[in-house]
């Protein structure tokens, strides 16, 4: 596979450019590439894409006799019902997810309201999040047309059309709606759109909060050819004006709403698929520590932080636009994020699929793990959930054989994805170019 780099790179000596000269530099960049190929290129991403959605489905329920979980989406429907009859989330009840999430709600109600059948809305949802889906296909190869050659690009789409544990998620929940946020917004800054995305990056915030994950790496992204003054003056007319409309009125009815946009969730259990819960196992339940969980969870916090602000200091530290750096950031912001908390959903993974498909696009070892991350995921979900775990504990006895068989494959699960990683972000690689380029 071809490893040409299509960025300028942080090692490279290159006079900054003006933002009207990346969209002109866009236009250029599609010129120059056969229009027809991109067509085609498309035309065979969104067939694999959907052909991987009915594998799925297929194999998950007649090969491996397992589920196709609808649960969330029934709570979607219990919650858009409520709002039809005037329930309104975060004045009536506290409502965990954020306000957008009733924009793909109501669209699958409309149907389903004028059929009057439950199972309308069922389709009807999946429909919007395949299609999200493909919207998300679409802007890693174009993404990937950024920063690889064509044919490596085209390799980026096509793993991630057959990543068949978030195909999985895709048809299960909500979370390729909030991740093509992210990634419109990555497409739109990587090619030099910089308002629009923070338009998509706010976008996200308010349909899931964890795509302002990227906002500080794009703020300083875009400062490369202003400043970060700047660019923090131009993110917060975006974000200002969104909170101002979706957040602040709310506050008069119920002050809780704030506990919706904070990513903590102290309240909750420690979730048994997590780092945190698979580490305790080992030292407490294994090797006999006194160590608790909570320590456990301060330690990781504070490896959060430190990691979170690692990140951002490498992102400062480029001396010029790195569309690569910028992606592998990201990513690692992101799994860091998952890394580090008390609770984690299996369908997370939605999150950072998309990225971890492009940076590993160039490398038939990159390639492979990634599948292996993917192969991990759906054995953790469906096929071992209520079997071998549940959200908050594993079904077996402590030591017993059920129980060390989960406890392993969770260990296997994140061994894995960090070896994936370690191996698409290569920090060594990453560390060694930003000294180069500040010599």
């Amino acid at each position: 596979m071809s490893r040409k780099n299509r960025t300028d790179g942080i090692g490279t000596a290159k006079k900054k450019r003006t933002a009207g000269e990346s969209v002109e530099i866009l236009s250029l960049k599609l010129e120059n590439t056969d229009a027809s190929t991109i067509k085609r290129h498309l035309a065979y991403l969104v067939g694999l894409s959907l052909l991987t959605k009915f594998f799925v489905i297929v194999v998950t329920t007649s090969v491996f006799h397992s589920f196709i979980d609808l649960f969330d989406i029934g709570f979607y429907f219990d919650h858009g019902m409520m709002l039809i009859q005037g329930q309104l989330p975060y004045v009536n009840y506290f409502f965990d997810y954020p306000i957008l999430i009733f924009v793909p709600t109501i669209l699958a109600l409309i149907p389903a309201l004028l059929l009057q059948d439950t199972m309308v809305f069922v389709y009807s949802f999946q429909i919007l999040m395949v299609l999200c889906d493909l919207l998300i296909t679409i802007c890693v190869y174009l993404i990937g047309l950024r920063i690889w050659d064509q044919k490596t690009a085209l390799y980026a789409g096509l793993i991630y059309a057959t990543a068949f544990s978030s195909a999985y998620f895709v048809l299960t929940k909500y979370d390729a709606f909030p991740t093509v946020l992210l990634m419109m917004a990555l497409l739109c800054t990587v090619y030099g759109a910089a308002m629009k995305g923070y338009v998509t990056t706010a976008a996200g915030f308010f349909a899931k909060i964890f795509p302002v994950i990227a906002l500080p790496f794009i703020v300083l992204f875009n400062a490369k050819e202003s400043s970060i003054k700047q660019e923090i003056y131009r993110s917060l007319k975006v974000f200002l004006p969104l909170i101002a409309i979706l957040i602040l009125p709310f506050l008069a009815f119920r002050t809780d709403i704030i506990n919706t946009y904070l990513p903590i969730r102290t309240g909750m259990d420690y979730y048994s698929n997590t780092v945190t819960f698979t580490i305790y196992s080992w030292l407490h339940d294994v090797f006999g520590t006194a160590i608790s969980l909570d320590v456990i969870l301060g330690v990781m916090f504070v490896m959060l932080v430190a990691g979170l602000l690692a990140l951002v200091y490498l992102a400062y530290s480029s001396p010029q636009k790195d569309p690569v750096l910028l992606l592998k950031l990201v990513l690692t912001a992101i799994v860091l994020v998952i890394f580090c908390v008390k609770v984690r959903s299996p369908q997370y993974l939605v999150w950072f699929t998309p990225l971890l498909c492009i940076l590993a696009a160039d490398d038939i070892r990159k390639i492979i793990l990634v599948y292996l991350v993917q192969c991990m995921a759906y054995i953790e979900f469906p096929l071992l959930f209520r079997t071998y775990y549940v959200s908050t504990q594993y079904t077996d006895p402590v030591l017993s054989p059920g129980w060390f068989t989960i406890l392993i494959v969770f260990t296997l699960e994140y061994v894995i994805l960090f070896a994936c990683i370690w191996l698409v972000v290569n920090p060594k690689n990453l560390l060694e170019n930003l000294r180069k380029a500040s010599d």
